[in-house]
């Protein structure tokens, strides 16, 4: 809820169930052996598994603008990717919001402050920039291949250090991302794409904000973390870093519906909600008889 912060057990839970997902990726990626294979699999595992989110709250959650808003918000993304010539990029967008303001409304009951949107704008605007990223990146030719982002990756590799923890790093793309451009530029694609649409539609909070920042510090990293050019990851970073330590998807969130229908620990570990306070425990009995 608005004014609660995430404990640090929490955003240690969070990140390891980030941790078991990236490794996954990872691995079925180098399974699935191309970039492409790869996107179509994320692509569809996520939109699938956000519009049966909307499904089931419709059908049992009791939130049914909640639930055509995700997965009016899943079809955009599918859009965002599969149609590519005019007007899509317009339609997708135009799709998403009206996907994100039917969420708002159907979970405006769920939200018990109405200074939930100071969570909520960031969230959004972070969530659907990443998105936007994840198309256009798509769209610039990244897969097959790799694309322009092994040139990035190659340059950043070869640049010159600018501070301590830049030889590890250029170590890591030299070795690394760079001889296996077209597994990293759709791991990157598809990092940006499922963490944006989980922070815009407030799912799983804690996870995708974690998600997000793991995304831009890579960023940061790459361009260098004291270079001028890595503002814009800096600030992306920032907001996400909000984004998980007050739980944002507690207002106007599909969070702020589900955490209460799911397991306690579900509602903990990956969307930033507070365990469920034991009950008190009751009086002991006194047994008839004894003094």
């Amino acid at each position: 809820m608005l004014g609660e912060t995430v404990s640090l057990a929490t955003a240690l839970r969070a990140l390891v169930a980030l941790v078991v997902v990236l490794i996954a990726a990872i691995v079925i990626a180098m399974v699935l052996g191309s970039g492409l294979a790869f996107l179509g699999f994320a692509l569809w595992v996520t939109a699938l598994g956000v519009a049966a989110v909307g499904v089931f709250l419709i059908a049992r959650g009791g939130r049914p603008l909640a639930g055509a808003g995700a997965s009016a918000t899943a079809i955009s993304v599918l859009l965002a990717f599969f149609w590519l010539p005019q007007p899509a990029p317009i339609v997708w967008t135009i799709l998403f919001f009206v996907g994100i303001a039917l969420v708002v409304a159907g979970t405006a009951r769920d939200t018990p402050s109405r200074a939930g949107w100071v969570l909520l704008l960031p969230r959004v605007a972070i969530g659907w920039s990443l998105v936007d990223n994840a198309q256009d990146h798509f769209r610039s030719g990244w897969l097959p291949g790799g694309g322009q982002f092994a040139k990035i990756a190659s340059d950043a590799a070869s640049r010159p250090s600018l501070y301590f923890l830049d030889p590890a790093y250029q170590g890591f793309l030299k070795g690394a991302v760079v001889p296996q451009a077209d597994l990293w530029a759709a791991l990157t694609i598809c990092g940006e794409m499922v963490f944006g649409l989980l922070l815009a539609l407030g799912l799983c909070t804690a996870v995708a904000s974690l998600g997000a920042m793991w995304q831009n510090g890579n960023y940061m990293l790459m361009k260098g973390f004291v270079a001028h050019g890595a503002y814009t990851d800096k600030a992306f970073f920032a907001v996400e870093l909000f984004s998980l330590v007050t739980a944002a998807g507690l207002a106007y969130g599909l969070d702020a519906a589900l955490h209460r229908q799911v397991p306690g620990w579900v509602a903990s570990t990956l969307m930033g909600a507070a365990a469920p306070e034991a009950p008190p425990a009751s009086a002991p009995q006194r047994q008839p008889g004894l003094v």
